[in-house]
């Protein structure tokens, strides 16, 4: 107890240091943005929202997704921590490397052991005013907040939360304006799919990455609402967030197709217990690859879902599915000739 006492008190020490180091530094500019206060509204829903003094400057991200966010609102040049991932996954790095020098040359620091696990010596040496997280990092979000460091969290339940998260960070950011842009292109994609919704939809069974295919979404999930947005139907009737079955249930669901992230076709082909099912005799298995345009946890899940409407419906064709990614593109990141 003592140790850990003493190691709260040197980090707190050296947050109140490199605080006052940072405003005698940067006395005189942004002065517009040092007289506003800004606030949001974070995943938690509290009556109390996180309140700045000005425009967040410098900005902590402790997982992939919200890297993301923080490029798509303009405000890269903001960031001064990062995942250790984004440098070691290949098409995430070869996309964020076209906006950031900084990414292409690995030179953002890394505040992490490795995986998601954070080291908060190593934020607060940072100097963050504010880090972004999912409010399923329960120890980091109360040790920093603890050390006096706000922290935005994020859930991304569903599309809803998804687009109301990322404008209340881009308050945060001081890019209300770029956050309602995104935002707004997204809410009009999606209702023009719910529009147009599938008479007969086929039915889709999605396993979790890394091999894991007898783990899927159950009803209720993000991957729930991007495969319903889709137009499909998710073979899954189970109201549970992860669910694991058996090939038993595999075969009694009988999906149409098989959904997978970040795993490869070997890992159900290789399954003997699935060769009969007719999805896999059909070949009626994918892998969204690469996955970094249809990452389900940002507002590319409209995107995820356009991926599985031309699985499920041939009308919807290739040369369609990417000439709306290169248009969401240009909107989301503001920028022509990115992908």
């Amino acid at each position: 107890m003592k140790i850990k006492n003493l190691f709260i008190i040197s980090v707190s020490a050296l947050l109140l240091a490199l605080q006052s180091c940072n405003n005698s530094k940067n006395t005189g500019t942004k002065e517009i943005s040092a007289n506003t206060e800004v606030s949001g509204t974070d995943s938690r829903g509290r009556k109390e929202k996180i309140i700045l003094p000005h425009e967040a400057m410098r900005v902590v991200v402790l997982y992939n997704a919200l890297v993301d966010d923080v490029y798509m609102l303009q405000s890269g040049e903001k960031i001064v921590g990062i995942p250790q991932q984004i440098y070691e996954m290949e098409d995430t790095y070869s996309f964020l490397s076209k906006l950031d020098d900084r990414i292409k040359n690995k030179s953002i620091a890394t505040p992490t052991f490795g995986g998601q696990s954070s080291n908060a010596e190593s934020i607060v040496g940072l100097n963050p005013d504010l880090v972004l997280t999912f409010n399923t990092d329960e120890d980091n979000i109360n040790q920093l907040e603890n050390l006096g460091i706000p922290v935005f969290t994020f859930s991304s339940l569903n599309d809803e939360k998804i687009l109301d998260e990322l404008k209340n960070v881009g308050k945060l950011l001081g890019k209300q304006k770029r956050a309602e842009e995104v935002t707004g292109y997204v809410a009009e994609e999606v209702k023009k799919m719910r529009a147009s919704q599938i008479s007969s939809p086929k039915k889709i069974y999605y396993a979790w990455s890394k091999g894991r295919i007898m783990s899927t979404s159950g009803k209720g999930s993000l991957i729930d609402m991007a495969i319903t947005l889709s137009g499909a139907q998710n073979v899954c009737p189970v109201p549970v967030e992860a669910p694991n079955i058996s090939a038993e249930t595999m075969y009694k669901w009988n999906p149409d197709l098989i959904i997978l992230w970040n795993s490869k076709l070997s890992d159900v082909y290789s399954l003997k217990e699935l060769d009969a099912l007719p999805a896999v005799k059909n070949k009626q298995v994918f892998v969204m690859s690469p996955s970094f345009p249809y990452d389900p946890h940002t507002v590319k899940f409209m995107l995820f879902a356009k991926q599985l409407r031309h699985w499920c419906m041939p009308e919807y064709t290739q040369e369609q599915l990417d000439q709306d990614v290169k248009k969401a593109f240009e909107v989301m990141y503001g920028k022509k000739g990115l992908i």
